[in-house]
């Protein structure tokens, strides 16, 4: 590969436009580590948030982290996907957001999303070898410690691509909090995330799945996932989504909450809308400052459990493939990818995607 170039779109600083810059190709790959040609890429919404400077990354970087591609280079070692399954020259891939060291405190205790020496893909700043570490490139050079997973052929680009991200981390979100079949679920959002925990709760064999947003067209797409009853918190007030929700659950409340929207001022809602003993999971919560107003009163007097995540673990991304190998055609799926770019449209792509009219918009190379 020596000699090889990759363009990439760089982000260097907040009110610029990012720009086509190229690299060269690795001239070998490391033991454990591999080389993928990027197939895709979608926009998170926590890029949005690092190009508007909600969110603070160091820079120069290449976004991206939902991503998929083939394999054009294995290292020493590197031989089977998280599933067993043997990796060759060629394959269909998507892999997790994150790469561990897999021996460092959290890695051993169960939680490789926070390893000491992460490495984070679209997170980290490209000024040092091998560059490539965002999925707004041609090529991006997976570290080892990455755990890589082959794509089943039944599933396209534009589903398989968010995979990595929201879907893997609304996994993480339903085995934490332990929703149980006939349990009545609150969620917090109609993004990305809301839509896959959705699908995964009527799964999973939820009795009652509400869901609140402030956007109905994300609403009326959150019906086609299975949401039992939608609520528009621009139209209600907060103790009348509360009345709704108990009015449904036979005056008792929800017995699970979960919150992927982003907006700490929900928070207090769903303290509220919860059952004595209900759980809540928080996990949209990324930005410094979201603070929370809980009155704690209620938290020992109604037995509440809270709990949050971040990320999920490798094993995610793998349920979240089998996932979407079995329902993909159940659910729409295949309408979440409103709009394609070319890379070199990246600029073009942030501004739809910004716009808020598609959950995701996706960039192609």
């Amino acid at each position: 590969m020596t000699g090889e170039k990759s363009k990439a779109a760089i982000f260097s600083e907040v009110g610029k436009a990012l720009e086509i810059r190229e690299f060269n190709l690795p001239d070998k790959i490391e033991k454990g580590a591999a080389l993928c040609k990027v197939t895709m890429s979608t926009i998170c919404g926590s890029d949005l948030h690092t190009i508007n400077g909600r969110r603070n990354e160091p820079l120069p970087l290449i976004l991206g982290h939902e991503i998929i591609g083939t394999i054009v280079a294995l290292g020493e070692g590197l031989e089977y996907d998280g599933l067993g399954n043997k990796l060759a020259i060629g394959d269909r891939v998507t892999w997790t957001i994150m790469a561990s060291c897999g021996n460092c405190y959290y890695c051993r205790n169960g939680l490789p999303q926070k390893c000491e020496k992460l490495a984070k893909y679209g997170h980290t700043c490209s000024t040092q070898p091998p560059h490539l570490t965002g999925g707004y490139a041609e090529y991006i050079y997976l570290f080892s410690g990455t755990v890589i997973y082959k794509i089943p052929e039944s599933i396209s680009d534009e589903i398989a691509t968010p995979a990595n991200c929201a879907l893997s981390t609304s996994i993480n979100a339903v085995e934490t909090i332990g929703l149980q079949e006939g349990e009545t679920v609150l969620i917090q959002g109609a993004g990305l995330l809301g839509l896959n925990l959705v699908a995964l709760a009527v799964e999973a064999g939820a009795k009652k799945v509400f869901i609140t947003d402030v956007m109905q067209s994300r609403l009326d797409l959150a019906k086609r996932f299975g949401a039992h009853v939608c609520l528009n918190l621009k139209d209600l007030s907060p103790d009348e989504v509360v009345s709704q929700i108990r009015a449904h659950t036979g005056g008792y409340g929800a017995d699970v909450a979960i919150e992927v929207c982003g907006v700490s001022k929900v928070v207090p809602q769903a303290v509220q809308a919860l059952r004595i003993g209900g759980r809540y999971l928080v996990a949209g919560l990324v930005t410094p400052g979201s603070n929370l107003d809980i009155d704690g009163n209620q938290l020992t007097r109604k037995y509440l459990t809270v709990k949050g995540i971040h990320n999920y673990h490798p094993k995610h991304l793998g349920m979240a493939l089998k996932f979407l190998e079995k329902y993909s055609g159940k659910y729409p799926f295949g309408e979440l990818v409103g709009k394609v770019f070319p890379l070199s449209q990246i600029n073009e792509a942030i501004k739809e995607a910004s716009s808020g009219e598609f959950v995701r918009v996706g960039v192609r190379t």
